[in-house]
């Protein structure tokens, strides 16, 4: 039996590295985001559709706002703390610096909130929430951002503790406010304080690592100046799934907006799954794109696809009984039906979603960021063009409509500009696979659709039976996909 290639076998050590990296960040994020997953239902037991449309519109100009305090250095210091070619204390003076900028525009929100409710078209926009909201997202990022370097010195337990401190304080801070009785600006105060803790904790932790970062001390601005392309696509792919929900708060009555804004939450949250993948395989991915080699991105494509095609396929299934949990008990109403329809168009977006994770994250690690603003601008684009046909015409379905389009035409151009990087990824085998393994499952689980627990709890044993099933037919290629997370007789 020949021995295996050195360079066979350090691909295989990164692939498998890439795994477990990408499962522990999947699992503190999925714990982390269940969190806040129950921070929405608290928000919308709390205020109701209308002022939780409200909310959602102010947390998405919030969220844009606050973005000019990462401005790409999240992103940037995925790669760069992993290459040695910046120290994080360069990365940490840089975000100070844009630190400042941020409280100087928090500061001005509220003088400016008339007019800019005047020029966006709508009645009320609260500006001392709106204000307190960016103050919660760039504290939020500080908190992501310690998570990072944390993750880039291997130290993934710690990032996943400090995310779930971030998370839980924000939980515990609504569900105090709403007691309190406390309207939308006392929602929006509890949260800009709930990351406090996760900072401190962080800054401990990272204390223990710092030095641990090799890498030359780069002055803030000339950071700053590398950065500018990945925050020009932090900002646009921060905007690009949300695109259809401003323009229906803008075009359609409250009530459509927070039932769509319901029906993206779930979206949302699925959104933290692909992001954990294609963050815990970064390093690896880096590490291949410098090296040479092609198993971590197969592995990955792989893992995405496994877990795309049963949160798709049992998103669609279970789309009634969900709505029904995210409005509340009590018998159907109109309001269920819509938004189990728009449920169920979402679902069709949730492969591309997954993938397009994964393809960012290659061009990223190949050294390709001023390739990502302008696909994550097309899509914008694309996504403002749909909207504004489809809105006026269909309302919220019509904005789900146009979501699940853009989001297709985005893997496509992403999937080409990786070819073209020559780090390419595989997208249509390890899915097409991935959705033929469904079926057993959605056999299953239409059947018991009425139940919530029951459909979730059945789909899963049946799709971890599916996967079984595969593993002892097919052990060399479950090797490929999993690595050495499971033993294989």
């Amino acid at each position: 039996m020949s021995p295996v290639p050195e360079e066979t076998a350090r691909s295989s050590r990164e692939a498998d590295e890439a795994t477990r990296g990408s499962a522990v960040k999947l699992a503190a994020e999925v714990a982390s985001r269940l969190l806040g997953l129950a921070t929405t239902l608290l928000l919308l037991r709390g205020l109701g559709p209308a002022e939780l449309g409200d909310f959602g519109a102010l947390s998405v100009y919030a969220l844009l706002l606050a973005e000019l305090g990462e401005l790409g250095l999240q992103a940037l210091a995925s790669r760069a703390l992993v290459a040695g070619t910046h120290s994080l204390e360069s990365l940490v003076r840089a975000r100070l610096v844009l630190a400042v900028g941020v409280a100087a525009l928090a500061a001005g929100v509220v003088a400016v909130a008339p007019a800019l409710a005047g020029w966006l078209g709508q009645a009320r926009l609260d500006g001392p929430a709106l204000a307190l909201l960016v103050a919660w997202f760039a504290l939020s990022g500080w908190g992501e951002f310690e998570g990072v370097a944390l993750r880039c010195r291997r130290a993934r337990r710690l990032e996943a503790l400090l995310l779930l401190v971030l998370r839980g304080a924000a939980l515990a801070g609504v569900a105090v406010a709403l007691a309190a009785g406390s309207g939308l600006r006392g929602v929006a105060a509890a949260l800009a304080l709930s990351p406090l803790p996760a900072i401190a904790l962080g800054a401990a932790f990272l204390r223990r690592t710092s030095s641990a970062f090799p890498g030359p001390a780069v002055p803030p601005f000339a950071v700053l100046r590398e950065s500018a392309p990945l925050a020009a696509h932090g900002a646009l792919l921060l905007l690009s799934p949300r695109v259809e929900f401003l323009v229906l708060s803008w075009l359609g009555d409250p009530r459509a907006t927070g039932l769509f804004y319901a029906a993206l939450s779930v979206l949302w949250f699925l959104s933290m799954v692909p992001a954990a993948v294609a963050a815990g395989a970064m390093p690896p991915l880096t590490r291949e794109a410098l090296r040479g080699g092609d198993a971590v991105r197969r592995r990955t494509a792989a893992t995405l696809a496994l877990v795309a095609a049963p949160s798709a396929v049992g998103l669609a299934l279970v789309a009634r009984p969900l709505a029904a949990v995210l409005l509340g008990g009590g018998a159907p109403s109109a309001d269920h039906a819509a938004a189990a329809r728009l449920l169920l168009l979402l679902s069709a977006a949730v492969p591309a979603a997954f993938l397009n994770a994964l393809v960012f994250a290659a061009l990223i690690a190949k050294g390709r960021t001023p390739w990502l603003p302008r696909l994550t601008a097309a899509r914008v684009a694309v996504a403002f063009a749909l909207s504004l046909v489809l809105v006026p015409a269909l309302g919220a379905e019509g904005a789900s409509i146009g979501l699940v389009l853009a989001e297709w035409l985005l893997l496509g151009a992403g999937w080409l500009a990786c070819r073209r990087a020559s780090f390419g990824v595989p997208v249509a085998s390890p899915l097409a696979t991935a959705l033929l393994a469904c079926t057993p499952m959605a056999l299953v689980v239409s059947g018991l659709r009425h139940s919530l627990p029951l459909a979730v709890a059945t789909g899963a044993l049946t799709w971890a039976a599916t996967i079984a099933a595969f593993w002892r037919v097919r052990p060399r290629l479950a090797r490929e996909m999993v690595g050495g997370l499971l033993k294989y007789p």
